[in-house]
């Protein structure tokens, strides 16, 4: 759906905890060490990106909540930890990096798929390519040292065993500024709470 005059640029996320987040920006000070040519996300705009809706017409917001709601009945919230880094497309051609999730992986899978089959009735594709759960950090802007790479990925970032919740989807909207990307909620979803059976720290708050 590709819609220019009067448009909102759109996506379907998780936000991501304060106090992981916080984990994450001392991840990147670190690699920032390096001192790679990189335009890194500022943390405050990280989130788990289940569908990028891209151009929409602002009538199109309503419709787009009541595909959604059905979903949003059933599935209980997810829970994760953060996985190792890595990069898109590959090593070899290093373009994006990014830290990956493990925990509620195959039901989150389960739940986009569902998210954008529900999305096709209102003229959205499928994206034909496997979801892969991942958090970008940055984007890699020049060339990077194959060794300092190797280091990077082989970095230790779960030895906190930190676990987050998930329990919250957001519409939001991106905009464009002299300071970067803007992300706007425009719609919340709460997904279903469970009492938890876990004797560790799980981080909800965003």
């Amino acid at each position: 759906m590709d819609i220019k005059n009067n448009s909102m640029r759109t996506f379907i996320a998780c936000p991501i905890p304060v106090a992981i987040l916080k984990k994450i920006s001392q991840v990147q000070d670190q690699i920032n060490s390096y001192q790679w040519k990189m335009r890194w996300v500022p943390v405050s705009n990280i989130h788990l990106t289940l569908s990028f809706l891209g151009d929409i017409h602002p009538s199109m917001q309503q419709k787009i909540v009541y595909a959604i709601n059905p979903l949003i009945d059933t599935q209980k919230p997810f829970a994760f930890d953060l996985g190792n880094l890595g990069v898109f497309p590959n090593a070899r051609r290093p373009n994006v990096l990014w830290i990956g999730l493990t925990g509620d992986i195959r039901p989150l899978v389960i739940f986009q798929k569902n998210l954008q089959s529900a999305l096709i009735p209102l003229g959205f594709r499928q994206d034909k390519r496997n979801f892969k759960a991942h958090l970008t950090l940055g984007r890699i802007k020049g060339p990077v040292p194959k060794n300092q790479l190797a280091e990077v990925l082989c970095l230790d970032v779960t030895r906190e065993n930190l676990q987050f919740c998930c329990d919250r989807l957001v519409f939001y909207q991106s905009k464009l500024s002299s300071k970067g990307a803007q992300y706007f909620r425009l719609h919340d979803w709460e997904l279903r709470k469970e009492s938890s059976k876990n004797n560790f720290p799980i981080y909800l708050d965003v």
